[in-house]
C-alpha cells in the first residue's frame, strides 16, 4: 500500500470515528461552545500524526511550496509545454468548491462540485484521485488555496487555480477593499458550463 492510500485511508478513519470528539462533555455545554469545543478534541495518535507531519513539511519545503498555483492562461494558451506537464486542463482533476448555486451559474467543464466545508468528509475523500493532480477553484484563489494545503498535507497533488474563477470568467463582481461595496474583475473569459 503507497504512503499516500495510507495517509488517506487514516484520515478517513479519523473523521469517521471524531464525532465522538465533538460531543457533549460533562457539563452539557456542547458544540455551539468553542472552548468546550477545543477541550473535547481528540489529537491524531503519535504513529499518524508523524505521516501528516511529514506531508505537511513537503508541501511547505517543496519547490513549489505553499505556492502551488497556476494561472488560468496556462490552460487556455494551446501551447503544450515539454517541460511542464501541468500545462493541460485535462491532466487535472478539476475541484470547485465554491457553493452549489454559484457552481450551477457557471463552472469549469469536468469539474466535481464539493464544498469546502465538506472537503474531507469520508465520501468526498473516496472522490479524489491520488494518481492524478487535483486543481482547487474558488472564487478567487483565496479559498482554494487553503484547500489546497489540507488536500496536501494529507498525501494529495494539488494545486490552486491562480485567481479563482475570477481569473477564469470574463467578468465577475468581488469585494475586494471594502465588504459593502464589490467591483469589477476582469478575467479570461474562458468558458464556463451551466
Amino acid at each position: 500500500m503507497s504512503k499516500k492510500l495510507f495517509v488517506v485511508l487514516m484520515l478517513m478513519l479519523f473523521v469517521v470515528v471524531s464525532p465522538a470528539a465533538f460531543a457533549d462533555d460533562d457539563e452539557g455545554e456542547g458544540v455551539g461552545n468553542v472552548a468546550s469545543t477545543m477541550k473535547s478534541r481528540t489529537p491524531i495518535k503519535p504513529g499518524h500524526f508523524a505521516i501528516v507531519a511529514k506531508y505537511a513539511d513537503e508541501y511547505l519545503s517543496g519547490a513549489a511550496g505553499p505556492h502551488r498555483t497556476i494561472f488560468a492562461s496556462v490552460f487556455n494558451d494551446g501551447i503544450n509545454n515539454i517541460d511542464n506537464p501541468y500545462d493541460d486542463l485535462s491532466d487535472f482533476f478539476v475541484l470547485d468548491i465554491r457553493t452549489a448555486v454559484d457552481f450551477a451559474k457557471g463552472h469549469i467543464e469536468g469539474a466535481t462540485n464539493v464544498q469546502l466545508a465538506a472537503l474531507v468528509k469520508p465520501e468526498n475523500l473516496s472522490l479524489y484521485p491520488i494518481d492524478k493532480p487535483i486543481l482547487v477553484v474558488c472564487y478567487t484563489g483565496h479559498t482554494a488555496s487553503i484547500a489546497t494545503g489540507i488536500l496536501e498535507t494529507l498525501g494529495y497533488d494539488t494545486w490552486t487555480l491562480r485567481f479563482g474563477m475570477a481569473s477564469w470568467t470574463a467578468t465577475s463582481s468581488q469585494k475586494i477593499y471594502d465588504p459593502t461595496k464589490p467591483q469589477p474583475i476582469y478575467g479570461g473569459g474562458y468558458p464556463v458550463v451551466k
